[in-house]
């Protein structure tokens, strides 16, 4: 099992967006304290800079964000002071869900889509167990949302970021 690219860089997008929300809002708050100036203004992250920072191309992560855009996970504005930032809160935002989103259809096997000829697929037992193994693999992903993976410790940027495997005990 593969995730596509697309839901990799959604992904890596809406973890920068969270990263960059939370940096605006301790900055904003910071300066609130310090001036008396209020009203000042974060600029929003750009599709360029984002695709610099994870060093991906340019275009495809524009469609990756333009789908995430139409899902309403983002909001998008164009022009001067324009960019990228979450349009829902990150524990409103499932991985699963995500992930759905970009990769449209999952087929482990020939016989899971629409057009499958195998000969064996009236009586095959592997399909179920499958089946059961990708229901698994959703309801981890659908137990996890983007604050979960969005808050990094200091110092640590996502690419930076790495999970530590599971310690197995026997």
């Amino acid at each position: 099992m593969q995730l596509n690219q697309q839901t990799d860089f959604a992904f890596r997008l809406l973890m920068y967006l969270a990263d960059q929300a939370t940096r605006n809002a301790t900055t904003k708050a910071a300066t609130e304290r310090t001036t008396d100036e209020a009203t000042a203004t974060t600029a929003l992250p750009k599709i360029r800079e984002i695709a610099d920072y994870f060093d991906i191309s340019y275009n495809h992560l524009m469609k990756v964000a333009n789908t995430l855009a139409a899902r309403g996970y983002v909001k998008a504005r164009r022009g001067k002071g324009g960019g990228l930032a979450l349009a829902r809160p990150e524990s409103c935002i499932s991985l699963g869900a995500v992930a759905r989103d970009m990769e449209g259809h999952w087929e482990l096997v020939e016989c899971f889509g629409t057009t499958g000829d195998c000969r064996i697929t009236s009586s095959c037992r592997l399909a179920p167990i499958l089946g059961e193994a990708l229901e698994a693999f959703w309801a981890v992903l659908d137990h996890y949302t983007l604050a979960d993976i969005a808050h990094l410790p200091p110092g640590e940027t996502p690419l930076t970021f790495h999970r530590h495997p599971p310690q197995h005990t026997q």
